[in-house]
């Protein structure tokens, strides 16, 4: 009998502790290898679940703006700005902090995400 439910995931997963630390603290080649034993697992988890479309996590993205920001110029990353989420009675909880103010035209300098298709 066919499913009667269906379900695919697009877009970011969680991000490990270990590669949130190595974020802050690993050098460039120590954090790419993480991102590749993270993603390796995460495709493995799918393909088990028999997904159909598979995902990265955007494990090697910073944020979810982070391979636009990175492949133009013309953005000033160095403040950042607190959103909160708000709902019902609660008060309202930080949910992350973004950066990236326009200061001037902005000029592609790489392709956009190029350079994840190879792995």
């Amino acid at each position: 009998m066919p499913a009667l439910f269906r379900a695919d995931h697009i877009g970011s997963f969680l991000r490990p502790a270990a590669l949130l630390e190595a974020r802050r603290s690993a050098s460039p080649d120590q954090l790419r290898l993480l991102e590749d034993q993270h993603i390796q697992r995460v495709l493995a988890k799918q393909k088990e679940l028999g997904f159909e479309a598979a995902t990265d996590g955007e494990f090697r993205r910073r944020n979810f703006m982070s391979d636009f920001t990175d492949a133009v110029e013309g953005f000033d990353l160095s403040g950042a700005v607190g959103r909160t989420w708000q709902a019902g009675q609660t008060t309202g909880a930080t949910v992350s902090d973004v950066t990236g103010i326009v200061t001037s035209k902005l000029r592609q300098v790489r392709p956009l995400t190029g350079h994840e298709l190879p792995f």
